[in-house]
């Protein structure tokens, strides 16, 4: 399971992608990305 960088929920379903400007991994949940919420990497990079 992975933290969703958005909402904080613990999920089992995400997608993992890495960061465009430091390449970290960033895990989102189904429900944040087809709403468009927006992240915040820990480098200071936000995405739609």
């Amino acid at each position: 399971m992975k933290r969703c960088i958005t909402c904080g929920k613990m999920i089992k379903d995400f997608a993992e992608f890495p960061c465009a400007d430091c390449g970290t991994k960033i895990a989102r949940c189904k429900h944040c990305r087809e709403v468009k919420n927006p992240y915040k990497c820990e480098c200071g990079f936000k995405g739609p």
